[in-house]
């Protein structure tokens, strides 16, 4: 199996983290942070990102057609600890380079970017680990990378344990 092979399937996150040129280090969503990515044969990736310990919201939404409920500061406390996107991805086995053309995010003006990621695998010793960096890139007018690090989940799913 390939590389780009490699790829496919579902990846938990394990950290998610930032590395100032300055030598800073910072956790965005927390050190704890969840996540999951899948990458399908068809060419979709759908990753969703989350800080754990976010405030809930004092009223209960039965369904996210309630827009009415949250306090501004709850809702502000949900958007900034959660982060998802599902894109179409190709990717370059030379230079070892995912690229996500997203098609819909929570934020929209990433809508229509290219996102290029680029990868690495590692052998762990209980399941395959995954990481991928972004290319240098300004955050709040610092150079900086991001690099999420991911460990394959099973594909299999027993339905006799859920029936």
């Amino acid at each position: 199996m390939n590389e780009v092979q490699q790829l496919i399937g579902t990846w938990r996150l394990d950290s998610f983290r930032i590395h100032y040129d300055d030598g800073e280090l910072v956790f965005p969503m927390g050190s704890d942070a969840e996540g999951l990515i899948v990458y399908t044969p068809a060419g979709f990736m759908s990753g969703v990102l989350m800080q754990r310990g976010r405030p809930r919201f004092s009223a209960v939404r039965s369904s996210v057609a309630e827009t009415g409920i949250g306090s501004t500061e709850e809702i502000i406390a949900a958007f900034n600890g959660y982060f998802s996107y599902f894109c179409r991805f190709n990717a370059d086995p030379v230079q070892r380079k995912v690229t996500h053309s997203v098609i819909a995010c929570h934020l929209p003006d990433w809508e229509g970017r290219t996102l290029e990621r680029f990868w690495c695998f590692e052998d762990g010793a209980d399941r395959q680990r995954l990481t991928l960096s972004s290319a240098p890139l300004m955050i709040n007018g610092r150079q900086a990378k991001n690099e999420l690090k991911f460990f394959r989940e099973s594909d299999t799913f027993n339905v006799d344990n859920h029936a």
